[in-house]
């Protein structure tokens, strides 16, 4: 699980942005985060603002990191910096995995490594494991001296400790690639999952139940694995077979005569696909962060509302970061510390915040906070000069 993301100068964040799913010691409902020495962490958090503000760049700034750790030889493609700054990205995460928490940072540019380094909490403290700067380690376990001279400036050495399989650099890896997650129109639903769970009758019929049970009429699914048609040459660029697999997925619905009939994924809505998506995960893993972009996109509010109060339940053993336009969901039972907000400040750079940053008499649990947002004190208000748009599509 996710515990704290920092970066800066990556896409419209210039400045260093704090991001953290730890909850505030005044928390008294405990189901809305899950307890590990010491940490309360948030099973949830919600990030509002306007349009271009900057949400969906918090989501792939970390998709960013995540392809660094995933994709280890590919620094210049992309280098979203804020601006074309050439200065370097700089990433750190701090993430709990089974009983272990690590803090994990990167510093990099487009053609090198400038600094890697990666702590295990012991106690009340972080104590580090390795501490690259560029190609001096001023601190490396002796089982991995050996390794120096085997990672290029270009690359990761998590990367070389994970290929000679030592436990750490595993563990931080494996997160990154099979415990972090994100939905959104720019990544399919996960149909490989999909594909895994209908082999199992229990685990498919729950899913099968949790769609009904979210109001939606689908009785049965249906994938089906082929290898994708293109050139061997082509293939080879691949990292996994995975990577260039299709899959043919159909949904079983039944019609008002109680007769059932077949829709191919492409013909079913946004919605229904989104729900499929998320569903699968939330049943599928756990303890994995769940990234969800424009989440109230193609939802009811009723259901919007109603996943929301399953995500801070104590029966979720997940994570569940969600951006939304749907300011009623500011009032679904979210904590002042689960509340970001996203603004530009003046150069057009995002600023990220929670209400937990306001004064208390601004962050009170004890009224709405859209009402709040609504008069203008949390910031992050849109400014729509209406006259203007009136007087421009007037024309001549």
């Amino acid at each position: 699980m996710l515990l704290e993301f920092v970066f800066n100068n990556c896409y419209s964040y210039k400045d260093e942005a704090y991001f953290s799913m730890e909850a505030v010691k005044k928390t008294r409902k405990n189901n809305e985060f899950a307890s590990f020495n010491g940490h309360r962490i948030l099973k949830s958090a919600i990030i509002f603002g306007p349009n271009a503000s900057g949400k969906s760049n918090l989501m792939k700034s970390l998709r960013t990191f995540q392809n660094l750790v995933l994709k280890d030889d590919k620094l210049k493609n992309p280098f979203p910096t804020y601006a074309n700054n050439p200065d370097s990205i700089n990433f750190e995460i701090t993430i709990l995995i089974e009983e272990t928490i690590y803090k994990y940072s990167v510093s990099y540019c487009s053609d090198e490594i400038i600094e890697e380094h990666l702590e295990i909490e012991e106690g009340n403290e972080f104590v580090t494991y390795f501490h690259r700067i560029k190609g001096n380690y001023e601190i490396i376990p002796r089982e991995l001296e050996l390794l120096k001279n085997k990672t290029r400036m270009d690359s990761l050495f998590l990367i070389t400790g994970k290929a000679f399989n030592d436990h750490h650099c595993l563990n931080v890896f494996r997160w990154f690639r099979n415990n972090l997650i994100f939905i959104s129109r720019e990544v399919p639903p996960v149909f490989d999952h999909l594909y895994k769970l209908q082999k199992d009758k229990k685990r498919k019929k729950k899913l099968i139940n949790f769609l009904q049970a979210a109001d939606f009429n689908i009785v049965d699914f249906e994938v089906l694995q082929s290898n994708a048609t293109m050139p061997d040459v082509i293939k080879q660029l691949f990292i996994s077979t995975a990577d260039f697999t299709e899959f043919q997925t159909k949904i079983k619905h039944r019609d008002h005569d109680g007769e059932t009939f077949d829709l191919s994924v492409s013909q079913e809505s946004d919605g229904t696909k989104k729900m499929i998506a998320l569903s699968t995960i939330l049943l599928t893993l756990n303890n994995s962060t769940i990234f969800i972009d424009e989440f109230d996109d193609s939802f009811h509010l009723g259901l919007s509302k109603a996943l929301v109060d399953v995500f801070n339940s104590d029966e979720n053993s997940n994570q569940v970061i969600l951006t939304s336009h749907e300011l009623e969901l500011m009032d679904a039972g979210f904590k002042k510390e689960q509340i970001y907000f996203t603004d530009r400040s003046a150069d057009g750079a995002t600023e990220l915040y929670s209400v937990y940053d306001f004064k208390s008499e601004v962050n009170r649990q004890d009224y709405s906070y859209v009402k709040r947002y609504n008069k203008g004190l949390f910031g992050a208000v849109p400014e729509i000069l209406v006259g203007k748009l009136k007087e421009i599509i007037k024309g001549d």
